[in-house]
């Protein structure tokens, strides 16, 4: 028996409210991921920091997903090119360069210039792919952005007038530009691909990727000395913002679309507020809640259906 218009449209209604979830999880979890990050920074190099990431998360999910990649190789083969654009650019040089930038500019400007992330998938997706982009989509996006700077700035808006801007700036808008080309390019993976071989394997280049410059790194200052709490938020890094992470994210782009994922992207900044609150006991004023939910606002206008145009 064929489903009928009511069933499907409730199946996809209900494939997109799992696909935010997922995405929003994702990024709960990746807000932890600057926290940490800026706390690893005065103990360890970035290229240390990413390599160490990598590392890890590839001896972890080793005896979970080999199964999957031995299975899945000829199909794997096959999408090689689309695998290793997702692991130099998603997992690979993302994490590096947002390691970097954090030690030359400020957490403010990081956050801000990463709110980006939409605005370039929208314009990827508009100029390669011909997807529409509607008025309201647009204007959820800004929406979103100015939410996220009052959350930043706290609603001083000299703070934002007193912003200088560094080379860091440069790096995390790279950065910002290359996370978006991942999120588009996982809309082509092979679906008969396992997640797990997917990922895997991407994390396989992203440890290619960070591997020399960790080489660099130790043949200029020797080899790095771990302490415990380095390595417990390392572990943090892999398990949560590696594995968990980048599966959720995944899965969540192939049922709401790159854009959409992207534009969740946003609330990133509303976690890393959140989890202040809750580990490091910041106040969070006011002026801060009326942006979180402007912010939510925004990305809940900006979930449009995707449209893609017709080919003449």
């Amino acid at each position: 028996m064929s489903e009928t218009p009511i069933t499907t449209e409730t199946k996809k209604t209900s494939g997109k409210s799992l696909g935010v979830l997922l995405a929003v999880i994702a990024i709960a979890i990746w807000s932890g991921n600057f926290v940490i990050s800026r706390g690893l920074s005065g103990s360890y190099a970035p290229s240390v920091i990413a390599f160490c990431r990598w590392t890890l998360a590839l001896i972890i999910m080793f005896p979970l997903a080999i199964k999957h990649v031995i299975a899945d190789w000829d199909k794997i083969l096959k999408q090689k090119w689309v695998i290793i654009a997702c692991g130099v650019t998603g997992t690979g040089l993302y994490n590096l360069l947002c390691y970097w930038a954090g030690r030359t500019t400020s957490a403010t400007n990081l956050s801000l210039i990463a709110t980006s992330s939409p605005i370039f998938t929208i314009l990827i997706m508009r100029v390669i792919f011909k997807e529409k982009v509607t008025p309201k989509r647009v204007f959820g996006v800004i929406l979103a952005i100015l939410g996220v700077a009052f959350l930043l700035v706290k609603g001083d808006i000299n703070v934002l007038l007193s912003l200088d801007f560094t080379i860091g700036d440069i790096l995390i808008l790279i950065a910002t530009f290359l996370w978006s080309v991942y999120t588009i390019l996982n809309k082509y993976k092979d679906p008969e691909v396992s997640t797990w071989s997917f990922i895997f394997c991407g994390f396989v280049v992203a440890f290619l990727v960070t591997l020399p410059f960790f080489i660099g790194h130790c043949a200029m200052y020797g080899f790095p000395q771990f302490e415990r709490v380095g390595v417990a938020c390392f572990f943090y890094l892999a398990i949560g913002c590696c594995i968990i992470s980048f599966m959720l994210w995944n899965k969540a782009v192939n049922l709401i679309g790159a854009t959409n994922a992207s534009i969740i992207y946003n609330t990133i900044p509303v976690f890393s507020c959140i989890i202040a609150f809750l580990v490091l006991g910041e106040a969070i004023l006011p002026v801060q809640i009326i942006a979180i939910i402007v912010i939510f606002a925004g990305v809940t206008m900006a979930q449009d259906s995707i449209k893609l145009g017709k080919k003449k």
